[in-house]
């Protein structure tokens, strides 16, 4: 008899073969035999010929072992059999010689139909693993990804199974045999007695334990790695395997669709390394051709340059007699050129005379027609006929009030006249327009302060006295102030914006910095004038002059080279620090010690030095970042940080602070990025520059999303970078959907409301691009004959499942119980009210949900005016929550984009929120005791946050929402009572959240819902 050992590559085949070889059944003679490797210490117990003429017919069938996604029993042809079945046949012939004998190489799973016709009463001896052990295995040795060796496992078995159906069977399992050998290969012995093998002896207990060695038992699985990439199918298989009974699975199942699309993905990939290295060959002798006839041209080359030397001589000659005709001729051009500006002033003094003659004329006919009326007027007044005195009688008798005569109007203009000409002789301009009326009296009226930012300025963000006091005695008590360098890096800087920017770090309150300037060869030669000129002022000043220019990036790479302190902040060479930025910077970096970077509030400010337009900045938020650079004015780094990512990286100009960053928060945790919530850094607003006009640099957006780009690539995320539709200059990352689809579980709660429910259903069945979603709507005791039977007729066509809940009306309850009976692996919580708008709502909410660092994703909602509903939820607003922007019109960006930008809040509306089961599983659901009807999606997104996940809202997502179909609104006193209920409870369960949401701003409003500003702002005082 003879024994055929099956089973995948690394299953623990070639421990059975030891065991059977110990047994008694020979294999192979010396030297044929396959010697011991680091990957098999105990031996592979395989003959070379065995596994060379099974290479050979792989190759002949034009796969090899592990390329196999095409590979079907019937491949083996006549022609096939032919041509290899002599070479076969001398070795069965050479094993039949020494029964009983085995024959073992994982390839037989394939290649048995070869084989088995030359065989005479074959025995199937078929060795199983978990497929994870398996891929493991092979990952180790073959560096293959999981999944891979998965679909290969599965591929090798369907076809092992399927080849040895019509032969004697014993499964053994290798988990068995390294658990319980002794016991295993008592029963491996007597199953192979009972296939009346004879000629084996059972090894004794010594003998089998000297063999087996569990601490070469490497890869042994994982649970939760298991049910991650095995797909139902694979489970079902080795199911069958662990449970004994995987003869008796009838029909085998044809290989799943997962493992075929990875042995396809696999077959592409090796064929287009093929290809690589045909044409890596390919060039190669190109380039040793080119090599030569570089060679030989070097050779002509060299004879060549003593001649070009010669020349060369010659042109050096002439060149110095050009460069003197240059300087005569730039002589000539300096002369011309003082010549052109002399005549220019000329032509402009001409042209301010002009223009003030024509000023001059302009008011002398204005006041030449007032006076040719008042001249008719007096002729045709009673004042005129009767006399000034007279007429002032008449108006008295007449109880009438004197108002002005034409008399008092010459008088009025002959007085403008006496003062023009005063003003023209002290040579002050005035414009007066033709068509200019006299002025009337201003009336008194009430002064109220307006909420502008120019008042914030004045009532919140100017400096006193007291204050700077006791900053300066702060400072004094600090036993280690840390040393602060700030880059600032220059090149051609208008001269007031210099001075502006370095007197700004001059006049700092916190004293202990250094300002680490270097000019990128600076063309104007005032640059270099008055960086020395500080320097001398000050030593804390230190410069580095390049010789060429190298952008900003190189710039600043050059002043981070003197840089002394522990701490790094940038300046740009036209912008200006508040006089007490590095004061706040010190005084966090002492209280918050394990932070690597800072960044701070920021304003921007013209060239009149009116400030303007702040912003006020969320703490950390991964996802806005991505979606601008939230981090930019003003950045405070560690220099160790700096240094590990070695500086600016030059090719990403106009973003290279946004490149800069995301490769700093690579290195550090979230925890360890701080938010500053004060102004510190004034954005110098002038023409040409970014803080006029985003806009204003296009290379800036270019560089960006390919430093976002390389930044999910270095974090092995899928994801497409682009531009925000909505906002120019800004960024959408598009993250990858799986490969399978993972299902969605929508679940719609309901009581009656056809005409909302079905206008729901139906928008997401038609009107949604991802496939593979099922409908679970709640029923709470509808009595609506026709709702009832709208939901009928849903289930009977599988559109939806319906889940009875003959409670009273609990929100939280419902879906809790319908997310227990949901099948899929993503739970959607949907209004009833909810109308899809855009078609990829669920793909980019899914998409989002499955990113692992995510708890729930939001949408943006619209109430049908097409106002705002919903961009996310802020906490504190009312007393407890708010939805930011809400009712800002369609087309509004919101507070610096944040209406229209992927980011994270504290909380999402559940009103279309979309998370995987297990995390809502893990923090306990929707508080159903405490919030059965209100703000249970705010509870649940915070208890998310508790586990370190993050909330997600997208504005690429949108639907209609006809707000509180559902439950209705707080309109009777029992509802407001339990609606006062939920907010104390929250107010008592998350205080810390709704005094200060992170994803917003202490310097923001609550009382509204429009991220105006805060009167007072919640930023502590230095006390």
């Amino acid at each position: 008899m003879q024994i055929i050992v099956l089973g995948m590559h690394r299953s623990g085949t070639s421990v059975v073969a030891r065991l059977l070889n110990m047994m008694g059944a020979y294999f192979a003679p010396e030297r044929v035999e396959l010697p011991v490797t680091t990957a098999n210490p105990k031996g592979y117990w395989e003959r070379r010929d065995v596994i060379n003429l099974n290479e050979d017919i792989l190759t002949a069938l034009g796969i090899t072992w592990d390329n196999i996604h095409q590979f079907k029993s019937a491949d083996m042809t006549d022609e096939i059999q032919t041509r290899f079945e002599s070479l076969a046949r001398e070795i069965i012939l050479g094993l039949d010689a020494n029964r009983p004998w085995m024959l073992k190489d994982p390839r037989l799973c394939l290649l048995l139909p070869f084989w088995q016709p030359l065989f005479e009463i074959p025995i199937c001896v078929y060795v199983h693993r978990s497929p994870l052990q398996v891929a493991q295995s092979l990952k180790k040795r073959e560096d293959f990804p999981l999944m891979l060796g998965i679909a290969l496992w599965e591929k090798y078995n369907l076809q092992g199974l399927a080849n040895s159906a019509n032969m004697p069977r014993i499964l053994v399992s290798h988990d068995e045999i390294m658990k319980n050998p002794i016991a295993t290969v008592n029963k491996l012995y007597q199953d192979l007695l009972d296939c009346e093998i004879q000629g084996l002896r059972l090894p004794s207990e010594k003998e089998i334990q000297a063999f087996i060695d569990p601490n070469l038992f490497h890869e042994q699985g994982n649970v939760q790695l298991q049910s991650t990439y095995i797909n139902s199918q694979q489970a079902l298989l080795f199911d069958a395997f662990e449970k004994g009974n995987i003869f008796q699975l009838e029909p085998l199942p044809n290989l799943s669709q997962g493992a075929s699309e990875i042995l396809q993905a696999y077959k592409e990939k090796l064929e287009e390394m093929i290809s690589s290295q045909k044409n890596l060959e390919e060039l190669k002798q190109s380039l040793q051709t080119q090599a030569k006839e570089f060679q030989q041209s070097l050779q002509t080359q060299k004879a060549e340059n003593a001649k070009y030397q010669a020349q060369a001589a010659s042109y050096r000659n002439r060149a110095t007699t050009l460069e003197q005709e240059i300087g005569d001729l730039g002589n000539k051009r300096q002369a011309l050129q003082t010549q052109l500006t002399s005549t220019k002033n000329t032509l402009s003094e001409k042209e301010q005379s002009l223009s003030t003659q024509k000023q001059n004329t302009q008011k002398l006919m204005y006041w030449i027609g007032g006076l040719d009326q008042d001249i008719k007027a007096i002729f045709d007044s009673l004042t005129w006929r009767s006399g000034h005195f007279m007429t002032q009688i008449a108006l008295k008798l007449m109880f009438k009030k004197a108002g002005q005569t034409a008399q008092d109007h010459v008088q009025d203009i002959f007085a403008e006249i006496a003062a023009w000409n005063l003003s023209d002789q002290s040579g002050e301009i005035q414009q007066v327009s033709p068509t200019e009326q006299i002025k009337k009296p201003s009336r008194l009226s009430k002064v109220i302060q307006p909420r502008n930012y120019q008042s914030w300025i004045k009532n919140y963000d100017t400096l006193t006295q007291k204050t700077v006091k006791q900053m300066q005695q702060l400072i004094k008590e600090w036993e280690a102030p840390p040393f602060i360098s700030i880059v600032m890096p220059t090149y051609n800087t208008d001269e007031k914006w210099l001075r502006a920017a370095i007197d700004s770090v001059l006049q700092q309150i916190y004293p202990n910095w250094e300002l680490c300037i270097a000019d990128d060869a600076s063309t104007k030669g005032h640059v270099r004038r008055i960086l020395a000129e500080y320097a001398e002022r000050d030593k804390r000043i230190k410069l580095k002059f390049r010789t060429e220019n190298g952008h900003i990036s190189a710039a600043s790479n050059t002043a981070l080279e003197i840089v002394n302190g522990e701490f790094v902040a940038f300046l740009d060479h036209d912008d200006m620090l508040t006089q007490h930025a590095l004061f706040w910077v010190a005084k966090d970096i002492l209280d918050y010690p394990d932070t690597m970077l800072w960044y701070s509030d920021e304003d921007k400010i013209n060239e009149k030095g009116i400030r303007s337009n702040p912003y006020f900045k969320s703490d950390w938020n991964p996802d806005l970042f991505l979606s601008h650079n939230l981090i930019t004015h003003f950045a405070v780094y560690r220099k160790t940080l700096i240094e590990d990512i070695g500086g600016f990286r030059e090719g990403y100009e106009g973003a290279q602070d946004y490149d800069l960053v995301l490769r700093a928060i690579e290195q550090i945790s979230n925890a360890q990025i701080r938010h500053i919530p004060r102004v510190l850094y004034h954005w110098r607003e002038i023409a040409g520059s970014t803080a006029s006009r985003p806009d204003e640099k296009p290379y800036a957006i270019i560089a960006a999303k390919k430093a976002i780009s390389e930044h999910l690539e270095r974090r092995n995320i899928k994801a497409r970078v682009t531009e925000s539709p909505d906002i120019r200059g800004t960024i959408r990352v598009q993250y990858a959907l799986p490969v399978n689809l993972p299902l969605v579980s929508l679940i719609i709660p309901t009581r009656n409301s056809l005409k909302f429910l079905k206008r729901c259903v139906e928008s997401i069945l038609n009107k949604t691009d991802y496939d593979n979603f099922e409908i679970l709507i709640i029923n709470n005791n509808s009595d609506d004959p026709a709702t009832l039977d709208y939901m009928q007729q849903l289930e009977k066509n599988d559109k939806a499942r319906i889940i009875d809940y003959p409670n009273p009306f609990c929100y939280a309850d419902m879906n809790n119980q319908a997310v227990e009976q949901a099948q899929g692996e993503i739970i959607g919580l949907i209004n009833n009210d909810i109308e899809v708008i855009n078609r990829e709502w669920l793909s980019e909410m899914v998409s989002h949900a499955v990113r692992p660092e995510i708890g729930a994703v939001g949408a943006k909602l619209w109430y049908p005016n097409n106002t705002l509903q919903h961009g996310g939820v802020v906490l504190g607003i009312g007393g407890v929550a708010g939805h930011a922007h809400k009712g800002f019109p369609r087309g509004h960006v919101g507070y610096f984009g944040r209406a229209a930008l992927i980011q994270n809040f504290s909380a999402v509306t559940a009103a279309c929120m979309v998370m995987r089961k297990a995390n809502f599983l893990a923090v306990g659901g929707l508080e159903a005791e405490h919030l059965g009807t209100a703000l249970n999606d705010v509870d649940l997104c915070l208890k998310l946050n508790e586990h370190n996940l993050r909330i997600v809202w997208t504005p690429y997502a949108e639907l209609y929402h006809h707000e509180s179909a559902s439950r209705g609104y707080e309109d009777t006193p029992e509802k407001k009572a339990r609606y006062e209920k939920e907010r104390a409870y929250m107010k008592s369960r998350w205080p810390q959240f709704l005094m200060a949401d992170p994803a917003y701003s202490p310097n923001l409003t609550l009382d509204a819902e429009d991220f105006a500003y805060a009167w007072p702002p919640r930023v502590a005082s230095i006390a």
